[in-house]
Parts: C-alpha cells; structure tokens; sequence
C-alpha cells in the first residue's frame, strides 16, 4: 500500500522556521509520512542531523534532494547531506525544456540546450550510482509538446541518456501535455523513483504560466477535485510497488495550505490505496 507524500507547501517566506515546523506538525498528523524535499531548502539553516531527528520524529522521512548542474561544484559536501538525511534518490527538478516559464510560451530550448542537459545528466547518472544513489528527473509538460527533428524533448531524453536515469514523475504535468497518465507510468515502469500527484481544472492555462507575472500561475486543484484519474494512477502506483504518492500543488485555490493537504490525502485513502 503506498504512503502519502508532500512537496512543498512551505511558508512563502523559507526563514520563518518555526512556521514551516509547525506545518509539518499538521502535515503528520493528517496522514503524511514522507517529504519530496531536502531538509537544507525546506527549513534553512541549523544543524541539519538535528533538523533530521526532529522531522523523523514527526513521522515524516525527506526522500529526494534536488541536484542541479551546480552539485558539482562541491560533490562531497552533497553526499554528505544524503547521508545524514539518508536519501538515495536525487532529483533534476528543472531542465532548458522548460524555458517557456521564463521566457514566455512556445519560446522553448532549442537542441543545443537540451543536449548541453543530457551531458550533464549523464555525468551525474554515473556519479551519483558510483555513490549508491539515483538520479533522477522531473517533468514538466514541455518536455512531451516540444519537439527536436521531430521527436519529443521526452523521447530524446530517453534515447540520449544513461538508461539508469530514473524519474521522479509528475503525473499533472503529463495530463496538461496530453499524455495518458496511466499509460505513462506502464511505459516507464521501473524506472519510476517517485510520482508527483498534482491536480488541474484547467488544461490550457497552465502552459501560459509566465515566473514573473505570479497572475498566470492558475489552473491549479487540490487532489480529486480536477481532472486528473487519481484512482487509476493510485492503482497503477500499488501494481508496481511504488511507495509514496506525493501531493503537489504550485498555486492554491480556494483552500489554505493545510486544508488542500487534508482533501488531497483523504480523496487518496478513500480509493484504498493510500494509508
């Protein structure tokens, strides 16, 4: 059976500690047990064992740690922090595939980024096993609209890297960009590190989002109360045993923080696939 997982829905402002534990308290007590997040970007600064024991003891466990291009400017200090947090699975969360959201949309990567992307994943595929830990990549939906020579930035990815690449995959993404979310995660069974749950009543809007004007940023949903086919994806998720299931959402809605989490995890242990 698989466990609730969150990403982000942190404080807007990362400084305020105390707030952020706090959330977490409320996130354990609803049901949660696992956090798509490192503890060093989630509650910044402190002693990071002490920051593991505390969130541990909530009955939270951080399972993923992003890994940009610049983890290589000091690798050691990153293996470091995965071993105190023991976690094995690292995340590219962003990649030039997704320029769109910076430079405005259908202004996408053109080949040379997007290869310049698969030289560094590369490298950190082989690095990052070397040290008994995988890494990952997370979608977003541009990566299966844009094409290069008339294959999807996705499929290229899949021809052009390291086979061990595992994917830490967003099922709403997918739906935006017109991907069955089911027939994804069969596609891709076994290379699936963790699935990001994120719900939209909008499809379109979505891919208009611009960073620098917060006012496109819409088309977001708490779980369950969009479009995404949560007991179909929940039920592939247990066939193949994955283990955690991981809200998101980028923009609330009508709810507050807590509220989106406590609709999102109770439309999941209703289908009977989620504790």
């Amino acid at each position: 059976m698989l466990k609730a997982g969150v990403v982000g829905f942190l404080p807007d402002d990362r400084s305020k500690t105390e707030e952020t534990w706090k959330l977490l308290e409320k996130y354990a007590e609803i049901g949660y047990r696992a956090m798509d997040m490192d503890l060093d970007y989630a509650i910044p600064g402190g002693d990071l064992k002490e920051k593991y024991e505390r969130v541990c003891s909530l009955g939270i466990k951080p399972i993923m740690s992003g890994a940009s291009p610049e983890v290589f400017q000091d690798p050691a200090a990153k293996i470091k922090s995965l071993h105190i947090q023991e976690i094995n699975q690292v995340c590219m969360y962003s990649s030039s595939m997704i320029a769109s959201f910076r430079r405005g949309y259908g202004s996408n990567a053109g080949y040379d980024e997007v290869m310049q992307d698969f030289e560094f994943m590369n490298k950190a595929v082989l690095f990052f096993e070397s040290e008994g830990i995988h890494f990952c990549y997370h979608n977003h939906y541009q990566e299966f609209t844009t094409c290069y020579n008339g294959i999807s930035g996705f499929d290229l990815m899949l021809l052009h890297v390291d086979p061990r690449l595992k994917f830490n995959i967003d099922l709403g993404w997918a739906m935006v960009a017109g991907v069955d979310p089911v027939k994804l995660l069969k596609r891709l069974e076994g290379r699936i590190a963790n699935v990001h749950l994120k719900d939209f009543y909008d499809l379109e809007a979505p891919k208009h989002i611009l960073n620098s004007d917060p006012s496109t940023k819409v088309g977001f949903t708490s779980l369950g109360s969009g479009l995404l086919p949560v007991d179909p994806i929940l039920e592939e998720m247990d066939r193949q045993g994955l283990s955690y299931a991981c809200v998101e959402q980028d923009v609330l809605r009508h709810l507050d923080r807590v509220q989106t989490l406590t609709a999102s995890y109770l439309r999941m242990k209703e289908s009977g696939y989620v504790k």
